[in-house]
């Protein structure tokens, strides 16, 4: 059976973003991981340098060891201004980094993965009267049980 793991990039415990999450995953098992319970440092963009990024002291190799021992990737965001959270954009945004790692075949690792994006943009609590989100999310929790994409 594959193995799920949830990056939830939303700032309020059980918000829209979570609370939708849980209606696409019920019944399926998964790892939860909450981006807002974790220190991750902004990237300091050495891409170009030829020494390369420095090591940073902070949560995100913890978070990135956890993203290559999994199988299918959700990243569940709220939308804020027409894109993700602060949280993920600053975790996406260190990948860079992951890919100039010698630990890690990160770009290699991530080609055999699946991934998945749940986005909300409802006022707190509306999420749960949105037919449309409601429906979507216990169409994918049919699709991931049905497809047997958790059998990869």
């Amino acid at each position: 059976m594959a193995k799920i793991l949830v990056l939830n990039g939303s700032s309020r415990e059980n918000g829209n973003t979570e609370q939708l999450t849980n209606i696409m995953l019920e019944g399926i098992s998964c790892t939860h991981v909450h981006l807002r319970d974790f220190h991750i440092q902004p990237i300091v963009d050495k891409r170009h340098d030829p020494a390369g990024f420095t090591k940073v002291s902070d949560d995100y190799d913890q978070i990135i060891e956890l993203v290559l021992q999994h199988d299918v990737l959700i990243f569940a965001t709220p939308i804020y201004w027409y894109g993700m959270s602060g949280h993920m954009k600053q975790f996406i945004d260190r990948w860079s980094q992951s890919l100039r790692d010698t630990r890690f075949s990160f770009k290699e690792e991530m080609k055999k993965k699946k991934a998945f994006v749940i986005g909300e943009g409802n006022a707190p609590g509306d999420v749960l009267r949105d037919e449309r989100a409601i429906g979507q999310a216990k169409y994918w929790n049919t699709f991931f049980v049905r497809y047997k994409i958790l059998q990869l």
